[in-house]
């Protein structure tokens, strides 16, 4: 079942008068010890859900342009119903371990936090899900099909649905950065971030400097300008984290879930934006599944708003989280229970 909602407007409920509550947690995952909060309405919650940051090293509060996001969405939830638990990153504020390369480093914590909260005395019986953000939403798809049995339902908030690869040649060769080049010139361009592209999915050190040199050539690039960046751009290439990213299909971990799904963009989104992504998971969605797909107006990648400020645009300190999507978020996560 599919439900397709391009949101125009969204009338905001009050907050519940319900206090919330604090409580610090330390979960065990191979050599880390995660850090992190747990955030309980008053009342018996609706739901509990772990929360699952983008990419980064991020705390747990996943703070953006001094906006503490997931903080701010933690207690939207609980002032609605809904527990959640958010960590540090392994290696990052309380946490120990070492901080993890990319994003598939992440499940095994990511499934000890969960795990964690399942055991919650206070939460036995109450409907469980993850509720992830951008490389957040990889991580969660992925987690799936270890705790099926006990994941009710996910959230994914601003999800990249295509390749890496596909994205970051799309991205990297964009037109616009080199106004300089016919169509014929653009080409080469394009093949030669492909090749650097291919060697990195590869781990071959070897064939992403190969392919960087011929990209640099492609654009024209003064040979002392390219042996100055030259480094930086190898290592990066060449990093697991590229590897793994450029390597992953989305779709790939998400077309099998069958629980029910929540899926939010923001239509001022320039990271992942619902146009080059939905439609993805439109084509791979599991038929099993109830997933329900909507696209907020105004709201960029992070549903941050700055007062006076333009969807999109971010002044440090001046950010808060849209109180659409909590409410947008709260209610689907209600609603649940009334679902076939």
């Amino acid at each position: 079942m599919r439900s397709l909602a391009i949101a125009a407007a969204l009338a905001i409920l009050p907050m519940s008068s319900w206090a919330q509550s604090e409580h610090p947690v330390r979960v065990d995952s191979g050599d880390a010890v995660l850090a992190g909060t747990l955030m309980l309405p008053q009342d018996e919650p609706l739901a509990a859900v772990v929360l699952i940051q983008g990419a980064g090293p991020h705390g747990r509060d996943q703070v953006i342009s001094g906006a503490p996001m997931f903080r701010e969405l933690a207690e939207g939830l609980a002032a609605r119903g809904v527990a959640s638990l958010r960590i540090d990153n392994a290696g990052v504020g309380e946490s120990t371990g070492e901080p993890v390369q990319h994003f598939l480093q992440r499940r095994p914590h990511i499934i000890a936090a969960f795990d964690a909260l399942a055991g919650r005395p206070e939460l036995e019986g109450v409907p469980l899900g993850l509720i992830g953000h951008s490389e957040g939403t990889l991580v969660a798809t992925s987690l799936w099909a270890d705790r099926r049995d006990t994941i009710d339902f996910l959230v994914l908030l601003g999800a990249p649905g295509r390749p890496g690869r596909e994205v970051w040649v799309e991205q990297q060769s964009n037109p616009d950065r080199f106004p300089e080049h016919d169509a014929e010139g653009l080409a080469r361009i394009r093949a030669a971030f492909d090749a650097v592209a291919q060697a990195s999915i590869i781990g071959d050190r070897q064939g992403v400097e190969d392919a960087a040199d011929a990209l640099f050539a492609a654009t024209g690039l003064p040979p002392e300008e390219a042996a100055e960046i030259r480094p930086d751009f190898v290592n990066r290439m060449a990093s697991p984290e590229m590897q793994v990213f450029l390597g992953h299909d989305p779709a790939s971990t998400f077309a099998p879930v069958a629980e029910p799904i929540l899926m939010v963009w923001g239509d001022a989104d320039t990271l992942t934006s619902p146009a080059q992504n939905l439609p993805v998971f439109l084509d791979e969605q599991n038929d099993d599944a109830d997933v329900t797909l909507v696209v907020l107006p105004d709201e960029d990648h992070f549903f941050l708003r700055g007062e006076g400020l333009p969807p999109g645009e971010h002044r440090r300190g001046a950010m808060s989280l849209s109180p659409v999507i909590t409410d947008l978020v709260s209610r689907w996560i209600a609603g649940l229970e009334d679902r076939p």
